[in-house]
C-alpha cells in the first residue's frame, strides 16, 4: 500500500469488530507514537493500553458512551504531561540529551528551549502539551492502517471524570483517545474532503 492509498483509507471507525490486535502490532503501533515528532524534542506524553473488554466498557462510559470505544481491540489514552519549564527535572532530563555533560551548554540550551514554557500558566502547558499529543495520535493512526488495523480518534469524552478514573496527579492530563481494531462493517460514507484550489493558495508577494 502506498502513502496515499494508506491516507486514503484511513477513516473514523465507528464499531470495530470482536478481533483483537496481535502484540506485535500493538507494539509496532506504540512505537511509532513514541517516535512522533514534538516540539524542541520535549515528548511531553504518556500512553495508557486499555485491552480489557470490560476496562474498554468502563472507558466508554466516560466517552459518551461512544460504540468505538466499547467495541474496540485496545485503547490508548494519551496523556499531556505539564512539566516543561526550566524548573522541572522532567525538561531538564530532555534537555541534558543535547548537551550531554557540558554544564554551560546545558544551561544555555534548557533557557532556549523553555523559553516560552517558562511563561506559561498551568492551563496553558497543557494545551501546548495537548497539541504535541495529537502527532503522536496521528502517527500512530497511520502506523496502524498501515497494517490494516483502523482506528478512531476520540476527543469527545468527560475530562475531569476521566483525570479521576485514571488517578492521575500532577503533571499528567487526559488529552485525547485513539481507539484501535478491525472495522465490523465498510464506512457508510466516503471521505469528504474540500478541493485542493479551496484549501492551497501559494504566496505571491503583492
Amino acid at each position: 500500500m502506498n502513502f496515499k492509498d494508506l491516507i486514503s483509507k484511513r477513516h473514523a471507525c465507528k464499531l470495530f469488530s470482536d478481533k483483537k490486535i496481535n502484540t506485535n502490532d500493538l507494539n509496532f503501533i506504540l512505537e511509532s507514537g513514541i517516535l512522533a515528532p514534538s516540539s524542541y524534542g520535549f515528548e511531553p506524553w504518556k500512553f495508557i493500553v486499555f485491552e480489557k473488554q470490560e476496562d474498554n466498557l468502563n472507558l466508554s462510559k466516560l466517552c459518551f458512551n461512544q460504540q468505538n470505544v466499547a467495541t474496540a481491540s485496545h485503547n490508548i489514552v494519551i496523556l499531556a504531561r505539564k512539566d516543561l519549564q526550566s524548573k522541572d527535572v522532567f525538561a531538564q532530563k530532555q534537555v541534558h540529551r543535547f548537551a550531554d555533560s557540558d554544564e554551560e551548554k546545558f544551561q544555555k540550551i534548557l533557557q532556549i528551549y523553555t523559553q516560552k514554557t517558562n511563561m506559561m500558566d498551568d492551563k496553558q502547558l497543557y494545551h501546548y502539551a495537548q497539541l504535541q499529543c495529537y502527532l503522536a495520535m496521528m502517527q500512530m493512526s497511520l502506523a496502524a492502517i498501515s497494517l490494516g488495523i483502523d482506528s478512531c480518534m476520540i476527543g469527545g469524552f468527560d475530562k475531569e471524570k476521566m483525570d479521576q478514573f485514571l488517578k492521575l496527579k500532577y503533571p499528567f492530563e487526559t488529552a485525547v483517545i485513539l481507539a484501535l481494531g478491525y472495522r465490523a462493517q465498510e464506512p457508510k460514507h466516503t471521505t469528504k474532503r474540500l478541493k485542493f484550489d479551496e484549501v492551497v493558495e501559494f504566496y505571491k508577494e503583492k
